[in-house]
């Protein structure tokens, strides 16, 4: 029976018309920055900038839940744009809910302009959208349900009693996000963002019902504050809240850049909280403009029993290239952990 629980648990979930699919997330959500914001496409301290993260959570449980995104983006116009940047970027994401019952896995195109509201670039307000097309399939016939219970056991030969018409759906959905940046001094930088997702709440249902995919709304905030010679604090924190789920995750990384090296070397560490959920350790190194991060979440919801505390762990990497023109527009602001 209780290798066929969170079985049961998915499929009610999967395929109940009542409720509604909620996004993926990640831990370290400055490191996937157009699964952030649509409006930080193009916003990066290069030319172009290439990202990829990677999500394994609840491996204690049972089969893990794998969520990776990996993205691109690149400045434009350059040369013509004096004050102002335009960037565009590409995207794509995918999960698997356990060995892969439940996969969702989508493409995104982005594009952000940003207007320089001063001749020294560094106060920048920004606005970007992206257009996205989203397949999700389900293998049903690998799931258990309540039809199935012999009273001892599960017989996945019998008829599941339930109506799957469709086990892929397809849809195409669009989100927006705004931002603002400010370098206040030498001292103080701050970066500040609201997006919305799903802004057309396409219909997903494997039933066949008119189930719609809720708007997710996202605030994230981050403060780069340097505290002494080569040593920088940057709190920051994301609230999220999708179809009356909400998400609160707010920390700061410590780095230090180290000085006497040939090119630019950053430690980092830090910790964050997502609150009723995980306690989140982080660790980073930056060298030639790439930048690997690790992630752990220690579980600290109601499930901290059965994993024992543990959550998830996560992996990054972001490489930020220069393409040298005649007038480089760079954005001085890039909060850390640096994306």
């Amino acid at each position: 029976m209780k290798i066929f629980t969170p079985l049961i648990f998915i499929a009610l979930i999967v395929l109940s018309p009542v409720i509604s699919a909620q996004d993926i997330h990640f831990s370290m959500f400055y490191s996937s920055p157009l699964t952030l914001n649509p409006a930080l496409t193009g916003a990066n301290e290069g030319t172009y900038r290439a990202a990829a993260i990677y999500r394994n959570q609840w491996r204690s449980v049972s089969t893990p839940y794998n969520t990776f995104a990996g993205s691109f983006d690149i400045k434009l116009l350059e040369d013509k744009l004096k004050n102002d940047i335009f960037g565009v970027g590409a995207l794509i994401q995918s999960d698997q809910s356990g060995d892969g019952k439940l996969t969702s896995t989508s493409a995104m195109l982005s594009a952000a302009f940003h207007k320089g509201l001063d001749k020294n670039h560094k106060h920048f307000l920004g606005i970007g959208a992206q257009f996205a097309f989203t397949q999700n399939s389900l293998k049903w016939q690998q799931l258990a349900f309540p039809d199935q219970f012999s009273g001892t056991d599960f017989n996945l030969t019998q008829s599941n009693g339930e109506n799957i018409s469709k086990p892929t759906i397809n849809f195409f959905d669009m989100n927006a996000g705004l931002l603002e940046q400010s370098t206040f001094n030498d001292i103080v930088s701050n970066m500040i963002g609201f997006s919305v997702y799903h802004l057309v709440e396409p219909k997903e249902s494997f039933l066949g019902q008119n189930v719609k995919l809720s708007n997710r709304f996202a605030v994230h905030d981050g403060l780069r504050i340097k505290a002494a010679q080569n040593f920088y604090v940057c709190p920051n924190f994301i609230y999220q809240y999708q179809n009356k789920a909400q998400e609160v995750n707010l920390g700061s990384s410590f780095e230090y850049h180290i000085p006497g090296a040939k090119t630019e070397t950053i430690a980092s560490i830090g910790g964050w909280y997502r609150i009723g959920d995980a306690a989140i350790i982080t660790a980073g190194m930056e060298y030639y403009k790439v930048r690997l991060m690790f992630a752990y979440d220690i579980n600290t919801s109601s499930l901290k029993p059965a994993t024992n505390d543990r959550g998830a762990f996560e992996l990054s990497i972001i490489y930020t290239g220069i393409i040298k023109t005649k007038s480089l527009n760079y954005p001085i602001l890039v909060p850390c952990p640096m994306m």
